[in-house]
């Protein structure tokens, strides 16, 4: 028997891990398995975007139709506790691209020496380095003035819809945007992001793609965001 956790970020799943891998167990909120009994042997896999990262042995707890499973880990689950000290590493910094001029060491030490106001006017024509310090700084303010940047490249927009620190109104104009909003792959982030304004979340889920449709509909995320992407299934 085979059950798939889904969880839409790093950050996500580390929450479950905490909360109830890291103890014991996981509660699959919506899953559901036929003729399965209490304690029978199954196999976990663990999606975080969508992407399989890692598969671990459980025994079936118990079903709760309509509800969700539980499965308990009677040895220490190796395979998720190395994912769990995988994500908690600093996350690497990428490559300066060819003519940004600025390694990420540099980067980083310019913006702490900016004020609020140099910052946002540094935002607009950033160079790569720059904009990833930016659009990961404390202040979300700095979001949107980087997503105007006109050297903002679709890799990076696809890394920052996935982002759950980045400003709501920044992901709205991810979404709004003329060719970003369009893109299946930046869709299917906002969808899973939790900082998604869920209406934003619900007019995106159809230009989803199937296989993450289907992933979102088995998986932890939202309630609301679930259950609309099962409904669009069984059209």
């Amino acid at each position: 028997m085979r059950l798939v956790a889904e969880f839409g970020s790093p950050e996500e799943y580390l929450a479950a891990y905490e909360e109830e891998i890291s103890v014991g167990g996981l509660f699959l909120k919506g899953a559901s398995v036929e003729g399965g009994a209490a304690m029978s042997e199954c196999t976990l896999a663990v999606l975080i975007g969508g992407e399989e990262v890692a598969e671990e042995n459980a025994k079936l707890a118990f079903v709760t139709p309509g509800i969700g499973v539980a499965v308990v880990f009677l040895a220490p689950p190796a395979a998720l506790d190395e994912l769990a000290a995988r994500l908690r590493e600093p996350e690497p910094e990428p490559e300066a691209g060819a003519g940004d001029g600025v390694q990420q060491n540099s980067a980083r030490q310019l913006l702490a020496q900016l004020s609020p106001s140099q910052k946002m006017s540094l935002a607009l024509k950033a160079g790569r380095a720059e904009r990833h310090h930016l659009l990961r700084d404390n202040n979300k303010v700095l979001h949107a003035y980087v997503l105007r940047n006109p050297h903002l490249g679709l890799d990076e927009v696809q890394a920052a819809a996935k982002l759950n620190s980045l400003s709501p109104e920044a992901l709205k104009a991810i979404s709004e945007h003329s060719e970003w909003g369009q893109n299946p792959v930046i869709c299917a982030a906002l969808v899973r992001n939790p900082k998604t304004p869920m209406a934003i979340a619900l007019r995106l889920l159809p230009r989803v793609p199937l296989n993450d449709l289907r992933a979102i509909a088995k998986g932890a995320g939202r309630q609301q965001v679930v259950l609309a992407a099962r409904k669009l299934l069984v059209r």
